[in-house]
């Protein structure tokens, strides 16, 4: 395996050249490594079921939203709830073994072709975030519209989804961003996944702990349903994307500085 991967970097990063400035050929680095990762991610059998698992679940989804009378925002609900679980679950694993899966032949096989570990790291960072927010949104952008329109009984509102997107897409990237990070920390792929899952999936039980009402198939979905119905205030919505915002901006700079302070 380490093989195979080895010669993918090789032939990502042959078409470099020595001359140029320093800033240019980072720049073709990043973009040849991105190029590289996302084909590689796109052929791997765990995105590929993951992926088809989640068509299965938007096809259900608006099967049940058009033969049963529970409000819309119910069924995106659950569907979103489900999400974050499961596919924490992939985004942890896809973003956590980034890189440590790969730092026993890292620094031959890109340092050594005058590539710095900055755009080995950013390639790493934009290519799992788009694979893991490329799925999410090619699947659940048209699910929900589909159920909006199609409905028994909708109460969804065209603002409201896009917000419930966006707090979703922003946490599957703070979660791609954190995976990365506790790659670069962690050398023992296994280790890293088994302390980001803790500490992750801890969170969101703590986070459905405050705001579920009760342990009823609706009170486990806490406000959820109002988000969707567009009934958020301006404060929880500023409130949520600042929370997020921090982790977005903080820790590409904390994983970059880890992975240049280390012997490769």
């Amino acid at each position: 395996m380490t093989t195979e991967i080895n010669e993918a970097v090789r032939e990502a990063t042959e078409t470099l050249r020595p001359t140029g400035t320093a800033r240019k050929r980072s720049i073709a680095a990043f973009f040849s490594l991105l190029q590289y990762d996302l084909s590689t991610l796109w052929s791997s059998w765990v995105v590929r079921f993951w992926f088809l698992l989640t068509i299965i679940g938007a096809v259900s989804a608006v099967l049940l939203a058009r033969n049963y009378s529970d409000q819309t925002s119910f069924f995106i609900s659950w569907a979103l709830v489900l999400y974050s679980g499961l596919g924490s679950f992939v985004a942890l694993i896809v973003s956590a073994s980034a890189v440590s899966a790969e730092r026993s032949f890292l620094g031959v096989a890109i340092i050594s072709r005058g590539i710095a570990p900055t755009p080995y790291l950013l390639a790493k960072l934009c290519s799992r975030a788009i694979t893991i927010l490329g799925m999410f949104l090619f699947v659940m952008v048209p699910t929900m519209f589909i159920v909006q329109t199609q409905g028994l009984t909708n109460d969804m509102t065209t603002s409201g989804m896009l917000l419930a997107l966006a707090y979703w897409s922003l946490m599957l990237t703070v979660l791609v961003f954190l995976g990365i990070t506790v790659s670069v920390m962690f050398t023992n792929t296994l280790l890293g996944v088994t302390v980001l899952g803790v500490f992750w999936y801890l969170g969101l039980m703590l986070l459905a702990a405050a705001y579920a009402g009760d342990l009823t198939v609706d009170g486990v979905l806490g406000g959820l349903p109002l988000v969707l119905q567009g009934k958020s205030r301006m404060v929880e919505i500023s409130t949520i994307l600042i929370i997020g915002g921090i982790p977005l901006l903080v820790l590409p700079f904390i994983a970059t500085r880890i992975v240049n302070s280390r012997d490769m």
